[in-house]
């Protein structure tokens, strides 16, 4: 009798945890997104940012155009941006199979927070004028977190059981 409750419970804990690492992938599906759309912009001059992406691709590009910088220099900062681009990425596509993915994840866009505080307290004549980006970088990193835990919850769970003959979606059910 007590399996019989239990097992509706654990389905709960399960899809609950399943949608909280669904609500950080999306987050961070939704920074790359407004990184690239930050980048097209500062490409064509717009003088705006979205907060919510990552600032080392944009605060990298923006240096070199401000410092109207040629050669080896905007050169390495599209390798290092598109070498950006392409971690987020495969954080993206592989956290949906490793939970380690979600954690490097967090370890980029942590790092991308820092760079950012450090790039507001040197090299800008009024550093709280990053305020509102590093809290939002907060809220990024808030659901990485909270993505990671929730993954590294349902690895410890028990694996569901099969009855023989029931197939894969009536366990769901």
């Amino acid at each position: 009798m007590e399996t019989a409750r239990r097992v509706p419970a654990e389905k709960r804990i399960r899809l609950r945890l399943r949608q909280q690492i669904g609500w950080g992938r999306n987050g961070l599906l939704v920074i790359l997104a407004i990184t690239l759309i930050n980048q097209l912009m500062l490409m064509l001059h717009v003088e705006y940012h979205f907060l919510f992406s990552a600032a080392v691709p944009y605060y990298l590009n923006w240096l070199v155009r401000e410092l109207g910088a040629a050669g080896a220099f905007p050169a390495l900062a599209t390798v290092l941006t598109l070498a950006l681009y392409a971690a987020y990425i495969a954080c993206w596509l592989m956290s949906s199979q490793r939970k380690e993915w979600l954690l490097a994840s967090l370890g980029l866009y942590g790092l991308d927070t820092l760079l950012l505080i450090i790039f507001a307290l040197t090299l800008l004549e009024n550093p709280a004028s990053c305020l509102l980006e590093i809290l939002t970088h907060g809220v990024g990193i808030a659901l990485l977190v909270i993505a990671v835990r929730a993954a590294e919850q349902l690895s410890r769970m028990p694996r569901q059981r099969r009855v023989p003959g029931q197939q894969p979606q009536e366990m769901e059910k």
